[in-house]
């Protein structure tokens, strides 16, 4: 009876050690070291994610610092995920390191399955950066890869400009505008400069009203009433050019050349006062300024006409 219990304890302390074994051997086995493995990726990917939202969320308070520091380690951690790599470079754009951000970008594009956005986005940076033949290429890469990619197309509009075709860069715009939003204050205002380069001030004035009618009752970019008074102007609309000049003159720094258009605007419409004013402001920055010289010497002319008419 003795010995018969002997032998079941004895089974059972033989059982026991080879489960004890068997668990050591699991635990040092292939399977399980790659299931730790895995584990540690997904733990990374996760952690890559919220590091990514948290750099997005930086470069939405333009802490471009933070937003660096955040997707930097987001692409360490993740070093296959493109929306980190994409903010990535963007933050280093934005904080002055735009060659490495170029970089970035280009590294990121065999990840991205020729993304059109990416390559238009790239194609910009070129562009910014002096390149535009580099720029052209990315700007054809990105069409291919979508044709009605709206910012390829503005992109190539902007390259036209750069080769003073401005009939091409006319229709870029328009197919930009067709495939994309047509509301684009930038896109339209650019299309507006490009019809009054082109001789039709009349369409760069419906440009411009789009502008307006989209943001009704907000203030507006300089540089749209530069452009309407300019259009204003081609069309013979000399006092109402006047009035958008001198009103933006109130709140902006304007250059030598826009004071002597205000000024030339002011003469036309017989008001010699404020066309003297408009062209001593153009000689306060530019004493030189042919135009500006040229008008303030013709005014005393203006003057005596303006009195003869008056005592007729």
């Amino acid at each position: 009876m003795h010995s018969t219990s002997y032998i079941i304890a004895s089974n059972d302390a033989l059982r026991a050690g080879v489960l004890a074994v068997g668990m050591v051997v699991l635990a040092f086995s292939p399977g399980c070291s790659t299931f730790s493995q895995a584990k540690a990726s997904h733990d990374r990917v996760i952690q890559a994610r919220q590091l990514t939202q948290r750099g997005v969320q930086a470069m939405h308070r333009d802490d471009w610092q933070n937003a660096e520091k955040y997707l930097a380690e987001a692409k360490q951690n993740a070093p296959f995920d493109v929306d980190a790599r994409i903010h990535y470079a963007e933050t280093l754009w934005n904080t002055g390191k735009r060659e490495k951000a170029i970089s970035e970008i280009e590294e990121t594009l065999p990840l991205a399955n020729d993304d059109a956005g990416l390559h238009s986005r790239l194609g910009r940076m070129y562009l910014d950066m002096g390149e535009p033949t580099k720029a052209h290429i990315e700007a054809n890469r990105a069409i291919e890869c979508d044709p009605r990619h709206a910012p390829a197309w503005k992109l190539q509009g902007d390259l036209a400009l750069v080769r003073h075709d401005l009939e091409g860069a006319k229709l870029c715009f328009i197919r930009a505008a067709t495939n994309g939003d047509s509301s684009d204050r930038d896109l339209q205002l650019r299309l507006a400069s490009t019809y009054r380069q082109l001789g039709q001030p009349s369409q760069s004035l419906a440009c411009i009203s789009l502008i307006e009618q989209v943001e009704f009752g907000q203030r507006l970019p300089a540089s749209v009433g530069v452009e309407q008074a300019l259009a204003y102007r081609d069309l013979g609309r000399n006092l109402e050019a006047a009035d958008c000049l001198g009103e933006l003159a109130q709140t902006n720094d304007l250059s030598a050349d826009l004071l002597v258009v205000w000024a030339q605007c002011e003469l036309a419409s017989g008001r010699l006062a404020r066309a003297e004013y408009a062209a001593n402001q153009a000689l306060r920055i530019n004493p030189q300024h042919g135009s500006a010289l040229q008008l303030v010497a013709q005014l005393p002319a203006y003057r005596q006409q303006a009195q003869q008419a008056i005592q007729r």
